[in-house]
């Protein structure tokens, strides 16, 4: 199944690529970014190429899917309704990744303008909430990912990056055997956990793809939090 799945992602992925290469600069060009962070809001990127792109998607995986629900099931999406369809639902988060992918590239350099390490928790890009961090060759110099638009910024080399905690005590980390170089933070300041990539141990050319590769990972820091929230209430 999940071989299965891999395949389908690599089939979006590529169609991702070629729209970018033949309607990438139609797209930039009816529009500038904000001169101040976030320059690229999701709610502010274009609709129409966002409905475009995955049409397409739609199209490489032999499935029609008509104009009025197409919009329908955007319109949802974008008031955090829900979308029956999760295929549906898939594809228009890729396609919404890979609009986004388009516009950071034209303004990696001014994002990257700051070199300071920080524990900022939103991407200068598109403003998206970071759950993602990466340790980087040789020395395990920390970034926080943006599982939206790709955009990678440098962060400090211990904390929270949902919250910007800190505090050593209040960290927990959680692995797995069966997932070398991926470990889940759990944050009992903040009650929400990110998840990191050591890439000096995991060789991977897709974090978007290890997080779904991972996806159990998320379950256990879920399971885990929750137990420990039962245990506080019981003890208050």
């Amino acid at each position: 199944m999940m071989d299965n799945a891999f395949q389908t992602y690599c089939l979006l992925k590529e169609e991702v690529k070629r729209w970018q290469d033949e309607r990438g600069s139609f797209w930039i060009n009816r529009l500038s970014p904000a001169k101040v962070p976030p320059y690229y809001p999701i709610k502010e990127l274009p609709e129409k190429a966002v409905l475009e792109l995955c049409q397409r998607l739609n199209r490489v995986s032999n499935i029609l899917i008509s104009e009025s629900m197409l919009q329908d099931a955007w319109n949802k999406f974008m008031a955090l309704k829900p979308v029956k369809n999760n295929e549906l639902l898939s594809r228009l988060q890729i396609a919404l990744c890979g609009v986004a992918q388009l516009y950071r590239n034209t303004i990696v350099e001014v994002a990257n303008s700051s070199k300071a390490p920080t524990q900022s928790m939103t991407c200068p890009i598109c403003g998206e909430l970071a759950s993602i961090s990466v340790l980087s060759p040789p020395n395990g110099n920390r970034y926080v990912h943006c599982s939206i638009c790709g955009h990678e910024w440098s962060a400090k080399r211990v904390g929270c990056i949902r919250c910007g905690s800190e505090e050593a005590s209040m960290l927990t980390y959680l692995q797995s055997e069966e997932f070398p170089g991926v470990e889940m933070i759990v944050c009992q300041e903040c009650w929400q956990y990110s998840k990191e990539y050591d890439l000096r141990v995991l060789s991977t050319r897709d974090i978007d793809w290890e997080t779904i590769r991972t996806l159990s990972l998320d379950y256990a820091a879920e399971k885990w939090l929750s137990e420990h929230a039962r245990l506080l209430e019981s003890v208050h």
